[in-house]
């Protein structure tokens, strides 16, 4: 199958090898790039004239067929999927229904409204709610996106996104979702051909400076993911008159009142931990669990490794590097000997939780390897996010109501921006504040009309 998605126009292939598939990519070239570009941009100004209703409509479109399991391109993807991108055939499943069931039509609404207000201000000026005379929005003709890919899926909401402010979007996705957003591309283009022109979907190496410049030179909007030093390199390449949107590391935890502790959050903790494999910033790292509740945090975290073990039957994980392995199988090595417990999956690296008296806060590495740090107290811990509050993007709660306003108002000052319940922190709504901002407005270019 092809692994990638273009306007109509004729370009060389070659085969790749991506995880244990052989797909057709481009042979791409800068000159080839600016081509693309020039053929999105001449094509966004017929996106541009069609209504939100009816953009918003062929998305949804589009989407019902991938929350349809019998539709040929959802079993298409559930096939090669595990293939290249690392996660099992049942987490693929999974992963894909939360996916379209976020991108529902009334979930593509709300967003709409949420950030906008009224959806209209993208077809025509309407009247300023927040002030006098009119107003309208405008979507930036050609987007840029550099998009991870530890998370399946994150592609396919900023190409969504993207249309929903009627952009044309040059996606470059790492090899992992070059699958799942080339079939999303293809199911648009049979809800309407035309939306074909203002896509396109590749890969190329980051070694290729060239590719990487020439894709920025003719967006207004850039749209960029990546660590400190992946950002860096990036923004030499962005002209200083590009709007552009950073998403950097970011990291998540969670935090669990004495009242609360029973089995069953035991059962949800393991889901915040399985999903994705943990690769993602909505991933939690730590829990932070107060003593002196009806099951100690020493049991309860063995209730979490039983959880882990019954949810990795369920969910089995997918393929994990020797460098993570290697991370893991220290950290299970070195725990007991500074006083800590170790439940460790039957089999190899599966799943492991490390329970330390150290409340310092501690990354993981990930891959269902989660600390459990008891404390006397949840208000202990401000301090001790301080040296991360930058990074910081959910914290999962497991508090009673009585307690829960006062310690919001304390973390939302610490730093994050997003609070949810524990057993939902993999799983926003789609009109969430990603790193603490909006998603559509920061593309968008407003006019006003000061009528008399």
């Amino acid at each position: 199958m092809k692994a990638y998605f273009l306007p109509e126009i004729e370009i060389s292939e070659k085969i790749q090898s991506i995880g244990k598939v052989n797909l057709s990519v481009p042979e791409l070239s800068p000159m080839q790039l600016t081509d693309i570009s020039n053929r999105l941009i001449a094509a966004q100004e017929k996106l541009a004239a069609k209504s939100i209703n009816e953009i918003v409509d062929w998305i949804a479109q589009a989407v019902t067929r991938w929350r349809d399991p019998n539709d040929a391109i959802r079993q298409e993807a559930e096939a090669v999927l595990p293939q290249v991108c690392g996660l099992s055939k049942e987490m693929v499943h999974v992963v894909l229904d939360d996916l379209f069931e976020s991108l529902s039509k009334a979930s593509l609404f709300q967003l709409l409204e949420s950030e906008l207000g009224d959806a209209n201000v993208l077809d025509r000026f309407c009247s300023n709610k927040n002030g006098t005379g009119k107003i309208r929005a405008f979507g930036p003709r050609l987007i840029t996106h550099i998009l991870p890919g530890n998370v399946l899926g994150v592609s396919v909401v900023s190409l969504v996104c993207g249309l929903l402010v009627k952009s044309s979007s040059l996606v470059r996705v790492s090899r992992e979702e070059l699958v799942v957003t080339t079939l999303f591309a293809q199911s648009l283009k049979a809800i309407w051909p035309e939306m074909a022109e203002t896509m396109a979907v590749l890969n190329w190496d980051k070694t290729r400076v060239d590719l990487t410049k020439a894709a920025f030179e003719k967006a207004d909007c850039a749209i960029v993911y990546g660590n400190n030093e992946t950002l860096a390199a990036l923004r030499v390449f962005i002209p200083a008159t590009t709007k552009t949107i950073v998403h950097g590391h970011k990291l998540s935890l969670g935090l669990v009142a004495r009242e609360a502790i029973d089995l069953n959050l035991a059962r949800k903790i393991a889901t915040d931990i399985a999903l994705y494999d943990q690769r993602g910033c909505l991933s939690p790292h730590v829990y932070y669990m107060e003593s002196g509740g009806a099951i100690s945090p020493h049991d309860f975290a063995k209730a979490a490794a039983d959880a882990l073990q019954d949810i990795s039957v369920k969910w089995p994980k997918g393929a994990v590097s020797p460098d993570e392995a290697s991370k893991i199988q220290q950290l299970r090595a070195a725990l007991p000997l500074k006083g800590g417990t170790v439940f460790e999956s039957p089999k190899g690296v599966d799943w492991t939780v490390l329970v330390d008296p150290d409340p310092e806060f501690k990354v993981s590495p990930l891959s269902r390897t989660i600390w459990i740090k008891p404390v006397d107290d949840l208000f202990e811990i401000l301090p001790l996010l301080v040296s991360v509050r930058a990074l910081i993007q959910t914290i999962g709660l497991a508090v009673p109501a009585a307690r829960a306003e006062h310690l919001i108002n304390s973390l939302s000052i610490i730093g994050g921006c997003r609070l949810c319940a524990i057993g939902d922190m993999q799983r926003p709504p789609l009109n969430w504040h990603q790193d603490g901002a909006f998603r559509l407005l920061p593309m968008l270019r407003f006019v006003d009309w000061e009528k008399e």
